[in-house]
Order: structure tokens, then C-alpha cells, then sequence
């Protein structure tokens, strides 16, 4: 498997979602922002959603739903 650097929106999304005051993202952010946002939500958690392998590849999918990849 291909590891994929996270991109700009996905760390920004990420850093949103570590903030217990950030509203939940829309349709109006980007797939990468979402995705770090879920993550950002779960490591305040402290519950991740899916393993480490499958949170890789919706990552990937995201930039690639995005253009980026």
C-alpha cells in the first residue's frame, strides 16, 4: 500500500476537529477536510472509527475525490 501524505485541507480539518467547539463540517468542505475532521473528532475521543489501514485509504480517496491524488 501506497502511504499518502495528508494534504492541507485534511490537517486543517483535523485541527478542527481536536476543537470541542467546531460545528460538524457540510457539504460546502472538501472530502479531505471532512475526513481529517472525523479523525480530529475521534483521537478527542480517543475512539477511532476504523483501523489505521482502512482510515489510509479513505484518506486516499478523498484526495482523490478531491483532484488531488
Amino acid at each position: 500500500m501506497t502511504e499518502w501524505p495528508a494534504n492541507d485541507e485534511m490537517v486543517s480539518g483535523y485541527l478542527d476537529g481536536l476543537k470541542p467547539d467546531s460545528p460538524e463540517p457540510s457539504g460546502n468542505r472538501s472530502f479531505s477536510y471532512r475526513h481529517g475532521f472525523a479523525n480530529g473528532r475521534d483521537d478527542r475521543a480517543g475512539n477511532p472509527r476504523a483501523s489505521a489501514q482502512s482510515l489510509r485509504r479513505m484518506a486516499e480517496e478523498a484526495m482523490r475525490l478531491d483532484g488531488d491524488v
